[in-house]
């Protein structure tokens, strides 16, 4: 589990600081208060989570699309410099099929920080007893000294930093 890579404050020494943005909008909410145990325990890497009412997902930067999942509302994208970061919609998806998720794109795809990845109808994954959450966690991230989450309460897609990468 990598959730021991989630800081609380910046390093004292570190090469580099990389600021990611926010893929939606939203109330930041730390992993550890998601309803999933997966999540809490840092499995798919350390992250942030959003509460959201927003239903379009976009890309936190320049990236290749890896792998588009509908039945768990979710995407896999990687950097350029290799950071290899998934974003999900939702919690206990599987059993919608994939309704309601939208994507202009396809897996290899290069994209731009800020571009749509997919969307969602968020008051229709309401009605469907889905909490209306986007997690972001770092797929690869053993590589760095560690991951410090926003102490923004809320943030704004594409241009508030959702985190920062030490190298």
């Amino acid at each position: 589990m990598l959730i021991e890579k989630q800081l609380t404050a910046p390093p004292e020494q570190f090469k580099k600081a990389i600021p990611i943005a926010s893929p939606v909008s939203g109330q930041c909410v730390l992993l550890q208060h998601v309803n999933d145990d997966l999540i809490n325990v840092g499995a798919w890497g350390p992250g942030l989570a959003l509460v959201t009412a927003s239903s379009k997902v976009v890309s936190p930067f320049n990236a290749t699309v890896m792998k588009i999942d509908p039945l768990d509302y979710s995407f896999e994208i990687k950097s350029s410099f290799g950071l290899k970061c998934r974003i999900k919609y939702g919690l206990h998806t599987q059993m919608l099929c994939g309704a309601q998720f939208l994507t202009p794109l396809k897996q290899g795809q290069q994209i731009k920080a800020g571009a749509m990845l997919f969307s969602v109808n968020s008051a229709w994954l309401k009605q469907q007893g889905v909490e209306n959450i986007c997690i972001m966690t770092l797929l690869n991230a053993k590589a760095l000294l560690g991951v410090l989450p926003t102490h923004q309460k809320f943030v704004d897609a594409g241009s508030d930093t959702l985190l920062t990468l030490y190298i």
